[in-house]
């Protein structure tokens, strides 16, 4: 589990969120340490795949946060109004983890979409079958849940 939150934290630094990989990095330590992050997902790490848990962990914070349930931890999201804080933000994330258990324990439970516009290359072949088969332009109708990033497929580059 903790290489899970450690890679989570590398892909958020490298995609420019700092607050998120500074709080993943925190709470593999916490794991690995038997703090709340232990205590909250480890019922639930025999039936998770890959790095949906630290990602469910993450938005079930947020929603705490943006619900107005964690004010001290807003003071760090810019999304709640809060500035990037960043080396202060641990301890009121931990300190919402222990206080606000038993509503995550639901809120992990809910699975996160990841938005990942990579999943349009599996739609690729079919749009060039189609391209030479009728020689048409083509359009797309999303009715999906990918925020309509598959829409943006023309924009893509296939080498």
């Amino acid at each position: 589990m903790p290489q899970q939150f450690r890679a989570q934290a590398d892909w958020s630094r490298r995609l420019g969120s700092p607050l998120y990989a500074h709080l993943l990095s925190h709470a593999a330590e916490d794991y690995e340490a038997g703090g709340p992050v232990r205590e909250l997902l480890d019922p639930h790490t025999h039936n998770r795949h890959g790095m949906a848990l630290p990602l469910q962990l993450m938005a079930a914070v947020h929603r705490l946060v943006l619900e107005g349930h964690a004010p001290e931890l807003a003071h760090f999201y810019p999304s709640a109004g809060g500035s990037l804080e960043i080396d202060a933000s641990w301890e009121p994330f931990r300190r919402t983890l222990t206080e606000e258990m038993e509503a995550l324990r639901v809120l992990v439970n809910r699975p996160v979409q990841t938005n990942d516009p990579g999943r349009s290359g599996s739609l690729l072949g079919g749009f060039l079958l189609i391209a030479r088969l009728t020689g048409l332009p083509l359009r797309l109708l999303e009715i999906g849940s990918s925020t309509g990033l598959n829409l943006c497929w023309d924009r893509f580059r296939y080498e």
